[in-house]
């Protein structure tokens, strides 16, 4: 297996001023290269305006004059490159010279300008070194079987743009040593909030405290991640002051059945000399202690499903809440035989869990079935539209009339709940003064908020002085027209 070399790590600033400083230097060296193309191009568009402003000087003499007339030689040049703006020569197809303005001089040759001379290729300009100048040469059409070459030297023209490219050459140094100066400025700048958020995050990682709060500057990116993070915090906090409360509310709930059943395991340990009828008094008493903790255990676990945002929950489906009822009145007349139960339904469609559902409802029915006398009769209704509460009636989009919601509710004969314990009825591990008389945890009303507010509903006790109870939760239903589609 091949290892891999070490490789440079860097950290989030130098990388961020890194790009910074590629990105300026990219667009410098660009910049520089497009003024020094459009100067080149500029100032070869000057010579080649000279060159054929020269050409057609020439096209006039030899119309006025003749041909050969055309090209005026100077007498007194050398027979080299002259320093003269312009020199031309007149070539035929086959490479002769019929004329030139400079005498024993030759301005080169080659297939292209032969084939101009014998029309076949259209005129051109072109750069060539000829004795070492650079020149600068236009090669056009003269007449039949004829060429014209003018050209002129570019000494000064190159020499400009050599001087053009070596301050443009500068200027991009200079531009990408102060983009790396200033992108590190700006990495530094820009990375502030980002180093609070991290000294926020590790004071958080070290002292375990949630309830600190991250200062939020601005309204960017940064700002909305600072709030995010305190809105996480929060979160945390609230989950792991329930999580707390939850542990120390259970066990506060599990020792007193855990207290009785040691108390009656050593009495019936240490008694031998125990009558028949008082031995199975204990292990009744042991058995009803073991029903306790059984409920209040599944009952926690139940709260603790809820609770965990990463449980596999059952999928939601439509279902008929009618016959979910029904369901849970058979297991509640099962479990108390000594009340009465009587329902009242229509036939409603809602999207959710069955089996949560019924678990609400069933503890609805229990809880009310152990405040009732024996005898006693215990009411549930399911309505479309709620007689207890104005808020229960809300008319469906599109179907005039029509409520959104399907109301439960389920009454008792029982001594009713206080004012003073309302509101807390729904609280986890609540017990009101008057429950030490009635078996119970304290959990399953509970469960049954967490049921209805996950199904987008909401449950509340209605006041009802010297009638009983009566608690209603209310459910979004599916219109029936959309239930008979789905």
């Amino acid at each position: 297996m091949k290892r891999k070399g070490p490789h440079l790590k860097l950290g989030v600033r130098p990388r961020v001023a890194l790009v910074a400083a590629v990105a300026v230097a990219a667009g410098v060296v660009l910049s520089s290269g497009v003024v020094y193309v459009v100067v080149r191009h500029d100032l070869l568009s000057r010579v080649d305006g000279a060159l054929e402003h020269h050409a057609g000087v020439i096209e006039q003499r030899r119309a006025k004059h003749g041909l050969v007339e055309a090209i005026e030689a100077p007498k007194h040049l050398p027979a080299q490159l002259p320093s003269t703006p312009e020199l031309a020569q007149v070539v035929t197809s086959r490479g002769s010279v019929v004329a030139s303005e400079q005498a024993g001089f030759r301005l080169p040759l080659g297939a292209r300008v032969l084939s101009v001379a014998a029309g076949h290729t259209h005129p051109y300009f072109t750069n060539l070194t000829i004795e070492g100048t650079s020149v600068r040469m236009l090669v056009t059409g003269f007449g039949p079987g004829l060429a014209l070459e003018v050209l002129r030297p570019v000494t000064e023209l190159d020499a400009e743009l050599e001087r053009l490219a070596t301050v443009l050459a500068v200027t991009s140094l200079a531009g990408v040593i102060l983009a790396v100066l200033l992108g590190a400025g700006v990495a530094g700048v820009a990375l502030r909030p980002v180093r609070r958020l991290a000294e926020a995050a590790e004071t958080v990682a070290n002292t375990r405290d949630l309830a600190q709060e991250i200062p939020v500057e601005g309204r960017d990116e940064l700002a909305r991640l600072a709030s995010s993070m305190n809105t996480m915090l929060e979160a945390l906090d609230s989950s792991q002051r329930a999580q707390r409360q939850l542990v120390a509310d259970a066990s506060h709930e599990l020792r007193t059945p855990l207290t009785s059943l040691r108390t009656n395991v050593e009495v019936l340990a240490g008694a031998h000399d125990l009558d028949s009828q008082s031995r199975q008094q204990l292990l009744d008493d042991l058995a009803a202690q073991f029903d306790v903790l059984t409920a209040l255990l599944a009952d926690l676990v139940e709260l603790a499903r809820q609770d965990d945002p990463g449980a596999v929950l059952a999928p939601a489906q439509v279902i008929s809440l009618d016959e979910v009822l029904a369901e849970a009145l058979r297991r509640s007349q099962r479990h108390h035989p000594e009340v009465r139960f009587v329902s009242s339904t229509v036939p409603v469609m809602v999207l959710g869990v069955a089996a949560d559902l019924e678990r609400a409802v069933v503890n609805l029915l229990d809880n009310a079935a152990k405040w009732s006398p024996e005898g006693g009769l215990v009411e549930l209704s399911l309505l479309l539209q709620g007689p207890l509460s104005g808020r229960d009636a809300i008319p469906a989009p599109g179907r005039p009339g029509e409520p959104d919601y399907a109301v439960i509710v389920v009454r008792d004969q029982g001594p009713g709940i206080s004012p003073e314990d309302r509101p807390h009825v729904f609280d986890r591990f609540y017990r009101s003064r008057d429950a030490s008389r009635v078996p119970g945890s304290g959990l399953g009303l509970a469960i049954v908020r967490r049921i209805v507010e996950a199904h987008g509903g909401s449950v509340w006790v209605e006041e009802q002085p010297g009638e009983g109870t009566a608690m209603a939760m209310k459910l979004p239903r599916i219109p029936s027209g959309a239930a008979t589609r789905s």
